[in-house]
């Protein structure tokens, strides 16, 4: 299973981001490109530190920024049903 197709399969769900910079990004999952350009819906947002917390409506996040992703356990699930 390829990265792309197992992201393109979480659109619409729950998803928590880490950026290079330490903040995490937890939102829904709206859209991806080519290039892991991530647009989150509904995100909160925490500091390095986890002291500050700011919600925002919409975010993008740029692919060459993201550390690590953390995706529900049932979109593989997902997956593998649309093989």
């Amino acid at each position: 299973m390829l990265p792309l197709s197992l992201l393109r399969s979480a659109q619409g769900h729950p998803i928590m981001v880490e950026l290079k910079n330490g903040e995490t990004y937890n939102g829904h999952l709206h859209t991806i490109d080519n290039w892991m350009n991530l647009m989150l819906r509904d995100v909160v947002c925490t500091s390095k530190d986890g002291d500050c917390f700011w919600k925002m409506p919409e975010v993008l996040v740029q692919g060459k920024s993201v550390k690590y992703l953390r995706l529900p356990d049932r979109i593989i699930d997902i997956v593998e049903d649309e093989r």
